[in-house]
C-alpha cells in the first residue's frame, strides 16, 4: 500500500497565522480605542441578534478580511461589554489586556494541563500561582490548589473534597446513603452552594440556611444553634460555607467566629471569597478577611476583582492531599511511573476536569505586567467609588442607601416621598432597564429585605467617579420620569 499524500489544508505557517491575528488585534485595539463610546450594552431583541449572528461556515476558506468584516457587528453591536467603564452589573471583571494577550500564547501552545506529561511548564506555573496565592491569605506552606472555571466549579470541588475528608469510612466507594450529613451557609451564599450540595447526592436540603444579620453577615449563634440541633437529630454535620464578600451586598461573614465553631465540632471550613478574596491584595482592606487563613478551602475568582480574562478562577486547599483524596482516580490509559518518567503532579487528579486550558497564564502575566501595588491601589479605588455612590445615595432627597457598604458594591433605589413600598419596587425595576437602555451605564438589581433596589459592583478598572455621577443623575431623571407616568 502507496503512504498517502501530505494534506496541510490545516497547517498553517507563521505567515497566514501574523495575518488572520492581526486583523483580529485590528477589531480588538479599534474596541479598547471606542469602548468608552459605545452603549454598554446592546438592547436588541434576541431573534434579531440571532439573525444576524447567523455566520456563513463556508466550504471553501473565507480570507480574513472577510472574517474581520463579518465580525464587526458581534464586537461593536451586539456584545455586553464587560470592559466598559460603565459596567456596573453582577461581579464580571473588566478583563486585562495582558491577560487577553496571555490567552493568545496559551491557545497556541495548546497543552492539557490535566497531566504533567503534556503540559509540564504550564503545570508548574499553575502550582507555582496556586501556592503563591494561597499566601497572599496566609494559609501555611504546603497549601495549593488548582485553577478552575469559577466559583461554581471551585465550591463544587471544596465541597466534594470537605464531604469526603468528614464523612465517615469509604464515602467514595460506598456512596452517602444513610449518613445524613449535612453542611450550612447563609441566606446570603451563592446559589451554587445548594448546586453543589445535590450534585454529590445529598440534595438541597442538607444545606442549613443561617439567617444574617443588619449587615447581611451569617449570625454566629444562629449558626450554632443550628448544629445543635441537627446533632441531637442525630445527623452528620460536616461543613460550614462562608462568604467573605456576598454577591448581592459584598458582605463578609464573620470569619474568625465561624472558624472557632469549625475547629469545636471538627467541621471543614470553607470560603466562598470568589468575589471579596481581592480585599487580600490590599492593606487597607486586607482585616476584613482575618480568619480566613484557617479556612480548610478557599475560592477565589481573579476574573472577579483581579479583572483577568474569564474564565479564571481558583480553588485553593489547606492541604492539597485532600483534593487527590476527593478526586485522584486510578485509569490504566494514564499510569505512569513518576519516579521513573520524571513527571510532575497530575492537576487532573486534584479536581473533576482532566482536560483543562492553560487558565493560569493569564492570571500570572497580568500580575506581572501590572505589578501587585497596582491591584492594591485600584482594589481599594473600587472601594472608594462604592462608599462614593452610597455617599450621594443617602444625600439625595430622592434616593435611598439599601445597605453598608463592606467591599465594592452599593446598593440603592429611587425612593421619593409619597410612593407606597410595593409601587417603588415596580418602579425600581422599571428603572433598571431604563438606565440601562440609557446607554452611559449598566447596574444590576438587589432584592433585600423584600425590597427591590439597583446594584452597582465596581470591579472595573477603568470605571471612575465621572460613571457614578452618570449612574446618580439617570436614576433622578428617569426615576422622576417614571413616577410622572404613574399619575
Amino acid at each position: 500500500m502507496r503512504s498517502p499524500e501530505p494534506v496541510r489544508d490545516l497547517d498553517w505557517g507563521p505567515a497566514q497565522a501574523r495575518e488572520l491575528t492581526g486583523a483580529m488585534l485590528d477589531l480588538w485595539a479599534e474596541l479598547l480605542e471606542r469602548m468608552g463610546e459605545l452603549p454598554v450594552a446592546p438592547m436588541a431583541a434576541a431573534g434579531d441578534v440571532a439573525a444576524e449572528m447567523m455566520l456563513p461556515i463556508p466550504a471553501a476558506p473565507l480570507p480574513p478580511d472577510e472574517i474581520a468584516a463579518l465580525l464587526r457587528p458581534l464586537v461593536f453591536e451586539h456584545s455586553a461589554l464587560c470592559g466598559h467603564p460603565g459596567f456596573l452589573a453582577y461581579v464580571s471583571g473588566a478583563g486585562t489586556v495582558p491577560g487577553a494577550a496571555a490567552d493568545l500564547l496559551a491557545a497556541g501552545l495548546n497543552p492539557n494541563v490535566g497531566g504533567w506529561s503534556l503540559s509540564p511548564g504550564a503545570t508548574e506555573l499553575e502550582l507555582h500561582l496556586m501556592r503563591w496565592m494561597a499566601a497572599r491569605f496566609g494559609l501555611p506552606a504546603g497549601a495549593g490548589g488548582l485553577m478552575t472555571s469559577g466559583g461554581a466549579a471551585s465550591n463544587f470541588t471544596a465541597l466534594k473534597a470537605a464531604r469526603d475528608a468528614r464523612a465517615p469510612g469509604d464515602v467514595r466507594a460506598d456512596g452517602i446513603d444513610g449518613l445524613g450529613l449535612v453542611l450550612y451557609t447563609s441566606q446570603e451564599a451563592h446559589a451554587t452552594i445548594a448546586e453543589a450540595a445535590d450534585m454529590m447526592g445529598m440534595g438541597e436540603r442538607a444545606v442549613r440556611s443561617i439567617p444574617t444579620d443588619e449587615g447581611f453577615r451569617m449570625r454566629t449563634a444562629e449558626l450554632e444553634r443550628a448544629i445543635a440541633r441537627d446533632l441531637a437529630a442525630g445527623l452528620r454535620p460536616f461543613c460550614v460555607v462562608a462568604t467573605a464578600g456576598t454577591t448581592a451586598t459584598g458582605a463578609v461573614d464573620p470569619l474568625a467566629a465561624i472558624a472557632d465553631l469549625c475547629e469545636r465540632h471538627n467541621l471543614w471550613l470553607h470560603v466562598d471569597a470568589a468575589y471579596g478574596g481581592a480585599a487580600a491584595f490590599s492593606p487597607q482592606l486586607a482585616p476584613l478577611l482575618d480568619g480566613i487563613e484557617r479556612a480548610d478551602s478557599i475560592a477565589f475568582d481573579p476574573h472577579k476583582w483581579l479583572y483577568t480574562p474569564q474564565p479564571s478562577a481558583c480553588l485553593l486547599a489547606r492541604d492539597p492531599q485532600t483534593l487527590r483524596a476527593a478526586f485522584s482516580i486510578d485509569a490504566a490509559y494514564v499510569r505512569e511511573d513518576a519516579e521513573m518518567s520524571g513527571r510532575g503532579v497530575n492537576i487532573g487528579e486534584l479536581g473533576p476536569q482532566w482536560s483543562r486550558a492553560f487558565i493560569a497564564l493569564k492570571v500570572w502575566m497580568s500580575l506581572a505586567a501590572h505589578g501587585t501595588d497596582a491591584y492594591a491601589r485600584r482594589i481599594a479605588h473600587d472601594v472608594d467609588l462604592a462608599r462614593y455612590l452610597d455617599a450621594r445615595a443617602r444625600e439625595h432627597p430622592d434616593l435611598e442607601s439599601m445597605c453598608p457598604v463592606t467591599l465594592s458594591i452599593a446598593c440603592f433605589r429611587y425612593a421619593p416621598d409619597g410612593v407606597d413600598d410595593a409601587t417603588l419596587d415596580a418602579l425600581n425595576e422599571r428603572l433598571m432597564i431604563e438606565i440601562r437602555r440609557d446607554g452611559r451605564t449598566f447596574p444590576s438589581n438587589a432584592v433585600l429585605g423584600g425590597r427591590y433596589g439597583l446594584r452597582a459592583c465596581f470591579v472595573n478598572h477603568r470605571t471612575e467617579a465621572d460613571v457614578v455621577d452618570h449612574l446618580v443623575d439617570a436614576a433622578v431623571s428617569l426615576g422622576g420620569r417614571l413616577k410622572a407616568s404613574l399619575r
